[in-house]
């Protein structure tokens, strides 16, 4: 098995639960094989647990990878951010912190390999795809247009689709960071090219959303 999937840091240690550890197989056996050539023997022997235990914790392999999509977007804060006060009083000190979760979440060349065995296998099974971004990215974006659409509310941005704000937003830190990868290229960034992307990111669309403030009223 391939080196690299097998030096998964963040999913690796002796003290998880066995359900943890079944997820750490089932990561390798998916990243591997992929969704459609992994099944659930090849989890069990990886794993070490019985076929038994495995079907005890996750009846289906759906709901393994399932369960696997939630693990993965668990580590991305988003929720945290958006909702801490110092946050929605200060879109730039907001928009910094999520630019850096976001950036931060794509590191891990695990992340990236798991997106792009997502979008290979949901040609054949679209419905990988569809939970891929239902149980994961869907509210991690809804989090992101409400926190912008809490901005508007203060009248610290001013935006009218927040859905589509969120989007551009993410989009300005994931095109020059994580999509070259997903598509073979890799690419890697010291902490200081990360840093500055954000910073540019935020920079470039409060550039655009920002209210102006002109005699003590927003513009």
């Amino acid at each position: 098995m391939d080196r690299q999937i097998r030096s998964v840091g963040v999913f690796q240690s002796e003290t998880r639960s066995k359900r943890e550890q079944i997820l750490d197989a089932a990561t390798r056996v998916f990243l591997q094989y992929g969704y459609e050539g992994a099944s659930m023997d090849q989890v069990a022997v990886e794993s070490g647990a019985a076929r038994r235990t495995l079907y005890n914790q996750f009846e289906s392999k759906e709901a393994l990878f399932e369960a696997m999509i939630a693990r993965i977007w668990a580590s991305f804060p988003v929720f945290d951010i958006t909702q801490d006060e110092e946050s929605l009083q200060d879109p730039k000190i907001g928009l910094t912190r999520l630019g850096r979760a976001i950036s931060d979440f794509w590191i891990p060349g695990e992340a990236v390999a798991f997106l792009r065995m997502v979008i290979a296998e949901g040609l054949r099974s679209p419905g990988l795809t569809r939970m891929f971004f239902e149980k994961g990215k869907t509210p991690a974006m809804n989090a992101v247009a409400e926190y912008l659409r809490a901005l508007s509310k203060r009248n610290l941005v001013n935006i009218k689709n927040t859905k589509l704000a969120a989007r551009q937003f993410i989009g300005l830190i994931d095109e020059p960071l994580l999509w070259i990868r997903v598509i073979g290229i890799e690419e890697t960034f010291t902490q200081r090219e990360r840093s500055e992307i954000v910073n540019n990111a935020v920079d470039m669309f409060l550039g655009f959303y920002e209210c102006r403030l002109t005699k003590g009223k927003p513009k």
